[in-house]
Formats: structure tokens, sequence, C-alpha cells
């Protein structure tokens, strides 16, 4: 048996299919069928059989899934350990964040920190997932929730603003909804998971009577959307405030606020470059905070492209 076929086994039940495996592992999907076709050779049992609906775990792969669970984390960990040791700067650093963030922040805080310490390389993984940070899945991350896994070391970096805004074309159009009285009659624009978050409410009014006429998990799509005069929606102020296509609704409420996290393994707290980048990232946000909190806009923001990011 080779012990790196478990790594195939583990990623296709995580998956529930070979693409998804294969993805996850970067590979071929054919290459993920002939290493569990190797591996269930090897044991002379079957873990996974394939169905329609994709692939199901057999009574001796629910046996040692566990196992193969332990080896891959004990695998992990001695990477992790071997590289947390590590003194010097050079090497690569993978980030992840939201693509707002990542383009808006991360990448002028990494560009200017390069410029230092050329031996620095970044990999950036814009994603709105919380990737595994223990299975090296990213080095560090930037998020606006606290994970609860005890093993993660989170920093807080400040927060940033978020508000309603609309075209100015739509509210010539429809007018604005007055503070209080609900959005009842007006059009929506909504992350596709916000109104169960929020539990039917934008900034606190009620959405009944209201329709959501967009939707997507996309923090840029959103921003654009509303530009184009699809409706109402929640943008954060330091993208918004720099299109000239927006309005914020309420410019006299105070807008909410969402915390930013710096995140990563607790195995890397000794990593050098990892301990540079993220006090580089730092430093820049706390630089960059009032335009996060929404209090200024940029100087050339009625000149600049409508394409913040």
């Amino acid at each position: 048996m080779e012990w790196t076929d478990l790594r195939f086994f583990l990623a296709a039940v995580r998956g529930g299919n070979l693409s998804a495996a294969a993805r996850e592992l970067g590979v071929n999907y054919t290459t993920v069928g002939r290493r569990l076709d190797a591996l269930q050779h090897g044991l002379g049992a079957t873990l996974i059989q394939r169905t329609p609906d994709g692939l199901t775990l057999t009574r001796a792969g629910e046996a040692v899934r566990e196992l193969c669970e332990r080896i891959e984390a004990t695998g992990l960990e001695v990477e992790r350990r071997a590289a947390g040791q590590d003194r010097a700067l050079g090497g690569t650093v993978r980030l992840t964040a939201t693509e707002t963030l990542a383009a808006r922040f991360l990448i002028p805080a990494t560009a200017a920190l390069r410029k230092r310490h050329p031996e620095l390389e970044i990999e950036l993984v814009p994603d709105y997932r919380l990737l595994d940070l223990s299975r090296q899945q990213a080095d560090l991350a930037m998020r606006n929730a606290r994970p609860t896994d005890p093993h993660l070391v989170c920093r807080r970096v400040g927060g940033f603003a978020i508000t309603l805004y609309a075209s100015r074309a739509y509210l010539a159009a429809r007018g604005k909804p007055r503070r209080g009285a609900g959005l009842a009659g007006h059009d929506l624009v909504s992350w596709t998971y916000l109104l169960p978050a929020t539990r039917g409410q934008f900034m606190g009014e009620s959405v009944a009577d209201a329709r959501i006429v967009f939707r997507s998990n996309s923090t840029l799509a959103l921003m654009h959307a509303v530009a184009q005069g699809f409706g109402i929606g929640y943008i954060p102020c330091y993208l918004a405030d720099e299109d000239p296509r927006l309005m914020r609704i309420w410019p006299d409420v105070t807008p909410s606020m969402q915390p930013l996290w710096l995140i990563h393994h607790e195995d890397l707290r000794r990593t050098a470059r990892i301990k540079l980048v993220s006090d580089a990232i730092a430093a820049a946000l706390r630089r960059d905070s009032r335009i996060l909190r929404g209090e200024i806009h940029r100087p050339n923001a009625r000149s600049r492209p409508q394409n913040p990011v």
C-alpha cells in the first residue's frame, strides 16, 4: 500500500465525487480513480462504491476512515511543526481573504513588503470560505468572523463599515425609503446567505413586501448590481464610497461594523515569514482604518474608473 493513496481516499470522501477530489488535490479526476483503485487493490477491500449519486463508503471504508484521518493529521502536524521552527524570512506565504479585501488591502500591503523583502513569495487565494488552516489550505487568513477552533491564533486587526446603497438612477426612479418604515415596495440585492443570518432585515429594516431581485456570494458582483440599478444592497463602505454611481441610502446613519481577524495555525506561531506578513497587513489596515470605517473618501473618488477593484 502506498501511504500517499490515503490522501486520495480522504479527498474522495470529503468531496463526494472524483471531480471534487481532483480539484482539492490539483490533479485529473482519472488520477483520483486510479489511485483509489490501487489503494483498494493493495488492501484487498472495497472502501468506496461509485453510484449515480456520487461516492458511497462501504463498511470497510467507514472502518478505516477515522484511522486515515489520524494519519493525515499526524503528517500535517509534522509539516507544520517543522515550518513553525523556520526563522528564514524567505519562502512562500499563502494568504486567503475575500476578493475585495484581498484586492483593496492585501495586495498593496504585500507589494510594499516585497520591496523590502524580495525573497518572499506571496500566493493569494481569494475565497469567501474559511479554508482549512489545519490542512494547510492557507497559512494566513483574513476573515470577519472569528473561528472557534482552539488551535487557531486569531488577531483582531480592526474592522470595516457596511451600509445600504443604491444607484443614483434607482433613487431618482423609485425614491428613498424612510428610515424606520421598512423597505416594502423596493427591489433588493442580497448575499445568498444574508436574509437567514439577519432574520429578514436589512440594517434593522423589515424586508416584508420587498423583493430580492439579485443574489450573489460575491461582494464585487453585488456592488456592480447595485450600481447598475438592480436595487438596494448592503455594500462595504470602502468599496461603495469610491464609486460615483452609488449613494448611501441614509448618509446620517452610522454604518454597521464588521470585525477583521488575521488567523493562522498555532504551529506557525514561530514562523518568521508568517509574523512578517501578518505585521505588514496589520500595519496597512491601521493606516487605512478611516477608509475601512467609512469615515473618508479617497481624494480622487469622483474621478476613479467605475471598477474600483
